[in-house]
């Protein structure tokens, strides 16, 4: 009973922090506030609580919706409401009531994915720095940082489909610490948890090669070696046939740029399996690419399967299969750089759409360094850090850090493809910084570590939760109501929109 103690009790810690902050704090105020998303996937649980077929593709946040389905559920099953589909929704005495409790419900969400996420990076921290209270501050600075915190204060679809792009990573690392069966096994779970992952955010795909890249610097140069066969035209046959079959299935599932970009893909990946295979010196290299792409469109496959059979037959896999798609999304606002209305496009001045792309370029740098946040004082804790131990740093780590650095600013660039402020994405571009001050922070002595630990978790607390910053606002949901002034309505084709109409013209707390 001690030892269970021992073992649950700092994931007991997690969740009873988290849950007091989350009922203490404004978790019910100022639905609307946000509540494009929320109310969104919200909606579209009921949809698929109705035996219907969910209406939001954007993302498509397939398992982000699941999840509050799956809520509005339980909710129902525990009287808290009797809304749990789209004809009880449209039948309820209030339509704000009614959907105030699915923006409440998809909060919920938020609350449950957070848990998941801050004691996954608890239980990855506990198996590399071999201490609790280390793994214990490991975990709260991830959440005090602005990627995380972010989407503890409002439901969105990113949280899930980072865990999954944790698992590929994992699944990947250790696909090359087996020399049996076992390997392929562990790369086909890796490609399934990559292929979830951009089920619920598209966008991974264009992200990946940042992120699989990043996997080879733990793959260590000489693993498991064994004897190179002398097959090799066999081999490189095979490999060309299997790439050639993976382009062609491309091609079936997209047209022009959409092509283009899934051959960019594809063709990264199946260069980076072949230099880790050559680094390693285990395998012939291309047999490790036909066997990869036989386990890439293998997951391809079965991802789409279920998840079509799960939505009645229709497959959601649109912006998976030709990525480009996702352009479309670019229309929603003119700070974008690629929108039509932006003075970037509507210049017809050399000089100045080569000034509009330079603001562009250093947005990234503005938003960290023009005020103080997670992603600054990881930095500048990267920077002192790499001064502080430059004697015995070897050039493999001086290289990660390059790496890294230029990774964080990269991807942030283009999350900003869609909106030049979008703290929702500081999630992807932060686990470079964050995960590279880890490995410097674990160099240093056990002392050294927690104090390090503290102070940033103190100073991440100082710049991002005091009163009147974005953080803090958000957390206690302050904000003004859009929906009625909104085009949201239009949105969720299934809602009583007359009934809504009529509610936004009375008066109303909510207005």
């Amino acid at each position: 009973m001690k030892i269970l103690l021992k073992q649950c009790g700092p994931y007991f810690l997690i969740g009873l922090v988290l849950t007091v902050l989350f009922y203490s704090t404004g978790y019910n105020r100022n639905w609307s506030f946000w509540a494009d998303q929320e109310l969104t996937l919200g909606y579209n649980g009921l949809l698929i609580n109705s035996g219907l077929n969910q209406e939001f593709i954007d993302h498509p946040g397939f398992f982000s919706i699941h999840l509050i389905a799956l809520l509005l559920k339980v909710g129902s099953f525990l009287g808290l409401s009797d809304i749990n589909n789209i004809t009880q929704f449209n039948q309820a005495p209030s339509m704000f009531d009614a959907m105030r409790y699915l923006v409440i419900s998809a909060r919920h969400a938020a609350l449950l994915t957070t848990f998941v996420l801050i004691s996954s990076v608890y239980y990855v921290s506990k198996q590399i720095f071999k201490s609790a209270g280390i793994a214990l501050l490991v975990a709260f600075l991830a959440f005090v940082s602005n990627g995380v915190f972010y989407h503890f204060t409002a439901t969105r679809t990113e949280p899930i489909a980072f865990l999954f792009l944790m698992l590929a990573l994992y699944y990947f690392i250790s696909s090359y610490q087996n020399t049996s069966f076992k390997k392929y096994l562990l790369l086909q779970l890796c490609l399934v948890c990559f292929f979830c992952a951009a089920l619920n955010k598209a966008q991974i795909l264009v992200l990946a090669p940042f992120y699989f890249c990043w996997t080879t610097y733990f793959i260590p140069n000489t693993n498991l070696i064994a004897k190179e066969t002398s097959r090799n035209i066999f081999f490189a046959f095979l490999a060309a046939l299997s790439y050639a079959i993976l382009l062609y299935f491309y091609f079936m599932q997209s047209t022009g740029i959409g092509f283009l970009f899934n051959v960019a893909l594809v063709s990264f990946f199946n260069l980076l399996v072949a230099g880790i295979a050559l680094k390693i010196q285990r395998k012939n290299a291309f047999l490790a690419i036909a066997g990869f792409n036989a386990c890439y469109l293998f997951a391809f496959l079965v991802v789409e399967l279920i998840s079509t059979q799960i939505n009645l037959g229709i497959s959601i896999f649109g912006n998976i299969a030709d990525p480009m798609r996702m352009l479309g999304f670019l229309k929603a606002d003119p700070s974008q750089i690629m929108h039509p209305e932006n003075h970037f496009s509507a210049s017809a001045s050399i000089l100045e759409r080569v000034s509009s792309l330079l603001v562009f370029a250093a947005s990234p740098l503005i938003e960290t360094f023009g005020r103080i946040s997670s992603s600054t004082l990881l930095i500048a804790f990267i920077v002192i850090a790499l001064i502080y131990q430059r004697k015995s740093l070897i050039k493999k780590e001086w290289w990660f850090s390059c790496f890294s650095l230029t990774s964080f600013y990269i991807v942030s660039l283009v999350n900003k493809f869609r909106y030049l402020d979008a703290p929702q994405y500081r999630i992807f571009s932060e686990f470079f910084l964050f995960t590279f001050a880890l490995l410097l922070i674990y160099k240093m002595p056990q002392r050294l570590q927690k104090r390090t630990l503290g102070i940033l978790i103190f100073l991440t607390l100082l710049a991002n939760l005091v009163p009147y910053t974005h953080y803090y606002n958000w957390l206690i949901r302050k904000g003004a109501h859009p929906f009625c002034q909104s085009d949201l309505i239009a949105y969720h084709q299934k809602m009583d929109i007359k009934r809504i109409e009529l509610e936004c013209t009375q008066p109303s707390t909510e207005r």
